[in-house]
């Protein structure tokens, strides 16, 4: 009949109204108890053998990405995890809580869908078969049948779900209850007689498991944890007697490699400024060793006395800077034009001091705001700022922009964020009147654990920038500006100050990594896909996959090599939660680039054979992409 709803779409509108009125909740889940939906979680899990990990795992209806969270709280290293869902708004609050996973919005009832994207070795579809609402008994088993029998050749080692039993009391009308036998017949239709069920955890259903191969004779007897997980958090739900760790004695075990490993100062490189601490008694307020902090900064920027103040992280120093150059949002203009391809703490910041986030897109070059583009926007007259955004450290010019200002008047502050690398290097083309607002996280290439700074050669701009960080007060205690308090401690400063000290040996060191990663890069013939040290900020190493597509295959062979990856600002602003509905224009630029810019690891003690282990494990996941999709390879 034209027009009639399948199944699919069917369960897609019930499930996401639950979570319309319900939220990322329990509930908004369609599940009455979270004691309940955990049990569920760790029966799904039990699916996986304990052997020879890591593996990766597709959640099939994933919604808003819970089982992941489940994964983390047990710390299961060895499961690389693939969200697929049908719903953008459940999607949406699952990239939101996790921007370094992989969440695909797929519909598998398509004729032509590509399932390419989810291979991989289990699958669980945890609660998509168990609740059919207002579908018949008969549209329910087919679609289940339909579902399974698609993904089975997606599979490489095993298949969970779940359904209601039909050993009950009585039945829900609004249930899916399947004898245990119809599904015992289909699955060994599949998979011989590599099945088993489970009906011991207490609900009333139960779960089905098939399997390829050996996998189903090597069953452990309870899921696995990683060792020295407490059997509080391991088991909670009472059905495993013990943690397993993930291999048996006398295995083999490579080292995780993570995607980036901070190093600060050591203590003893620290001691020093600590004891000038207890010698003051000064622990915050800009005390003496802030004031130091600042004019080595300062020092190292070519800038004047008073054109650095330090803040408390880079967040609160883009606030100040949003402060003293142009204050809170006024009625008439609203509005900040902020880059889509950038971390959500820009948004963050110009929502704290006021305004409404308008998304523009970037430049497929410089990964950057167009100010000339942005002189002809139609919404310019309701703009009371611009947040130009350094993409990875990529510094941002500023004679472009001062000529923006001076031509339309609108304020403009610079997220600079990683950018010191370059604002050192190359102090003339990156600073100047405009401030730039710096990020001091430990993952930075100049960390003090958290903090940021506020630079510009307009003292009188830096100042004000100081007070808006001071509750407004400055030289009185007159809280008299927009303000919040975003101070700098002693003690973060200590580390900054260490951390000067060692600034060119952990420059040199992470320039090391870069050239070795484009060494051997170049040696597999993917030089050209390597963005690093100077193109980006020493502490990012980009991989610049050809299509979104390719992506998760790279990220997969990542994880299955027990390398983490990130795709550091998730599929954009505009694919955060809070900023979903923001108004924007067309973003395909940053888009694309936010879904196909993967970071790879760094850290200053990152060895050649980690290197190989990664560029290895990213040409596997080239090669797993489509050929059509790649360029030449060796």
């Amino acid at each position: 009949m034209p027009g009639k709803k399948s199944v699919g779409d069917i369960l897609l509108d019930r499930y996401d109204s639950m979570l319309s009125t319900h939220g990322d909740t329990v509930q908004g889940a369609n599940w009455p108890n979270e004691t309940d939906r955990r049990t569920r979680f760790d029966v799904m899990l039990d699916l996986i053998a304990q052997k020879n990990g890591p593996w990766v795992l597709c959640d099939l209806a994933c919604g808003t990405g819970e089982l992941l969270a489940h994964i983390r709280k047990l710390g299961l290293w060895n499961i690389s995890y693939i969200g697929v869902d049908r719903s953008p708004t459940a999607l949406s609050y699952a990239r939101a809580k996790f921007p370094d996973a992989t969440f695909l919005e797929i519909d598998i009832d398509e004729a032509e869908v590509d399932l390419a994207p989810i291979q991989c070795d289990y699958l669980v579809a945890n609660g998509l078969f168990t609740v059919k609402w207002d579908v018949t008994d008969a549209q329910m088993w087919s679609f289940l049948k339909a579902t399974v029998s698609k993904l089975w050749p997606q599979v490489r080692r095993g298949i969970a779900f779940n359904v209601m039993s039909k050993v009950v009391d009585w039945e829900r009308a609004d249930l899916f209850h399947l004898p245990m036998d119809d599904a015992a017949r289909f699955l060994h239709s599949l998979a011989g007689r590599r099945v088993r069920f489970r009906a011991d955890y207490g609900l009333f259903e139960y779960a089905a498991y098939a399997y390829k191969g050996d996998d189903a004779a090597n069953r452990p007897v309870q899921a696995f944890y990683p060792q020295g997980v407490e059997i509080a958090e391991a088991a909670h739900c009472g059905l495993f007697e013990r943690a397993a760790p993930p291999f048996t004695r006398g295995e083999e075990t490579e080292r995780p490699i993570p995607a980036f490993r901070p190093q600060l100062p050591k203590l003893a490189e620290i001691a020093p400024y600590l004891r000038r601490i207890d010698a003051s008694r000064v622990y915050s307020n800009h005390g003496p060793l802030l004031q130091d902090l600042q004019r080595r900064l300062a020092d190292q920027f070519r800038a004047p006395r008073g054109g650095v103040a330090c803040a408390s992280s880079g967040t609160s120093a883009l606030i100040g800077a949003i402060y003293a150059a142009a204050g809170r949002a006024t009625y008439a203009r609203p509005l900040a034009i902020v880059p889509a391809l950038t971390f959500a703490a820009t948004g963050t910041a110009v929502d704290l001091c006021g305004y409404t986030a308008y998304l523009a897109d970037v430049d497929a070059q410089s990964w950057q705001l167009d100010p000339e583009t942005l002189l002809g926007h139609p919404m310019l007259e309701h703009v009371g700022l611009v947040v130009p955004v350094a993409p990875f450290g990529r510094a941002v010019p500023q004679k472009s922009w001062r000529d923006f200002h001076a031509e339309t008047g609108i304020p403009v502050v610079i997220d600079g964020a990683a950018s010191m690398a370059e604002l050192v290097k190359d102090a003339d083309e990156y600073l100047g009147p405009l401030l730039v607002a710096l990020s001091f996280h430990a993952t930075k290439c100049f960390g003090v654990g958290e903090g940021g700074a506020i630079v510009s050669t307009d003292t009188t701009a830096v100042a004000r920038a100081t007070r808006s960080l001071n509750f407004g007060f400055m030289g009185s205690r007159d809280s008299a500006v927009g303000s919040t308090n975003g101070k700098m401690s002693e003690f973060h400063a200590a580390v900054g100050l260490a951390e000067l000290d060692g600034w060119e040996r952990k420059i040199s060191a992470l320039r090391t990594v870069a050239q070795t990663y484009k060494d051997q890069f170049a040696a597999v013939g993917l030089a050209e896909r390597v963005r690093c040290f100077p193109d980006v900020a020493p502490n990012y190493l980009l991989f610049e996959c050809v299509s979104a597509a390719q992506a998760p295959n790279v990220q997969a062979c990542l994880n299955e090599s027990k390398i983490d990856s990130r795709l550091w600002y998730g599929n954009g602003l505009q694919g955060q939660t809070y900023f979903a509905t923001a108004p924007r224009d067309r973003l395909d630029v940053a888009e694309s680039l936010a879904r196909r810019l993967l970071g790879l690891p760094v850290a200053v003690d990152l060895t050649g054979d980690d290197i190989a282990r990664v560029v290895a494990a990213v040409r596997s996941g080239v090669r797993r992409t489509k050929q059509s999709t790649l360029g030449p390879l060796r």
